[in-house]
């Protein structure tokens, strides 16, 4: 599971309180229910995701008829996959139509909407179920999903995405979201069923290869394979979670519940403790040197610009252009500062200083 959280996706503080809640009978599914961008789906587009949870968060805080606490949704998932964090949690909904129903279901929405973006990638059907998973394995979710429609008049969440709601709710494998009722760990604690990649190579939940099977011999020898039955194999199982967080546990980290410290799924640190060394390959960055502030003069054209445009291209920033679409080419025009502008808004490490200007900082992030 790709997990966004509310920090890492700049979310502001709720308006008020938001009302806790133990279980829900289930997950109901929705989408915008307005225009959304086709660009959003494109595949170099995901960093333009964050900004659109923002706008989102936004848009129902300043919804004076609702008078929402925060975003409405418990979570949120982009056209890359990923699961935005947005309640999260044991958190009441405020999306479902009345009181009853928030208290029924959580709610999830898809970045899709009623024209423009309206078919759901296969990458985000994937996140959808991880969304579904986590709430049950972290939020006591019940094993129901059902579209917003199934008991409040709506459109939502849309055709396409309802017809695979009635479908089973599967992920493109033709698989479904495990924990719920029948994904929990002897003694009632519910087991952490996501993935992490860490220098190329899965761990998590059905995570499969030599490296899968490394980790649990290096946990057999360090005196922490007590869940298994018949030894560790090159599929990762739930054994393989439980061993693992109890070894996370004996280095002092805290919480055993999914996407706590410790959970039982590897992060780069834990991992290396207990191998010694990060096996696979560091990710190598491709990004050109940056050529320097005077590159981006506004009304000159130089080589450089050439390049930056080829970053906004691939992450969706092109809404501002004088012709029917961006054209890149090497004269950084006003055009090409209100996307740079929009990039750096839509980016939290960028947006307190959103001028339109690269800086060493934004062209690394744009371009990486």
């Amino acid at each position: 599971m790709k997990l966004v959280t509310r920090a890492q996706w700049g979310a502001k503080p709720s308006k008020y309180s938001l009302a806790y809640i133990a279980s829900t009978q289930g997950v109901k599914i929705h989408y915008e229910g307005s225009y959304v961008a086709k660009s959003l789906g494109d595949s170099g587009a995901h960093g333009s995701c964050a900004g659109h949870m923002r706008d989102i968060q936004a848009s129902h805080l300043a919804n004076t008829k609702e008078d929402y606490s925060d975003i409405a949704y418990n979570a949120v998932v982009c056209p890359h996959g990923f699961v935005f964090e947005g309640r999260g949690l044991h958190r009441k909904t405020g999306a479902n139509g009345n009181q009853t129903l928030n208290v029924k279901d959580y709610a999830v929405c898809a970045m899709v909407g009623n024209s423009g973006l309206v078919q759901p990638t296969e990458a985000q059907l994937d996140g959808l179920v991880d969304a579904v998973q986590w709430l049950r394995n972290g939020g006591a979710a019940g094993n129901e999903v059902l579209g917003h429609r199934d008991g409040y008049a709506t459109q939502c969440p849309g055709d396409p995405l309802y017809a695979w709601v009635k479908a089973g709710a599967h992920r493109p494998d033709g698989t479904g979201p495990q924990g719920g009722t029948g994904g929990e760990a002897s003694g009632g604690t519910a087991l952490a069923r996501y993935q992490v990649t860490i220098n190329g190579l899965v761990y998590g939940y059905r995570a499969s290869g030599a490296h899968v099977t490394a980790v649990g011999k290096a946990l057999v020898a360090r005196g922490f394979g007590r869940h298994y039955s018949v030894g560790p194999g090159p599929e990762w199982s739930d054994a393989d979670t439980e061993n693992f967080s109890d070894f996370q546990v004996s280095l002092g980290y805290k919480g055993t519940a999914p996407h706590q410290d410790a959970d039982g799924v590897p992060g780069p640190v834990s991992l290396q403790q207990l191998l010694g060394t990060l096996p696979g390959k560091p990710a190598t960055s491709s990004v050109p040197p940056f050529p320097g502030r005077s590159a981006f003069v506004l009304g000159k054209s130089n080589p450089a610009v050439t390049v930056l445009d080829g970053g906004l291209v691939r992450r969706g920033f092109t809404k501002h252009h004088a012709g029917a679409a961006y054209t890149p080419g090497p004269l950084f025009s006003q055009n090409t500062l209100l996307n740079v502008r929009d990039f750096q808004r839509a980016t939290p490490a960028l947006a307190g200083d959103a001028d339109g200007y690269p800086g060493p900082l934004t062209w690394r992030l744009l371009l990486s």
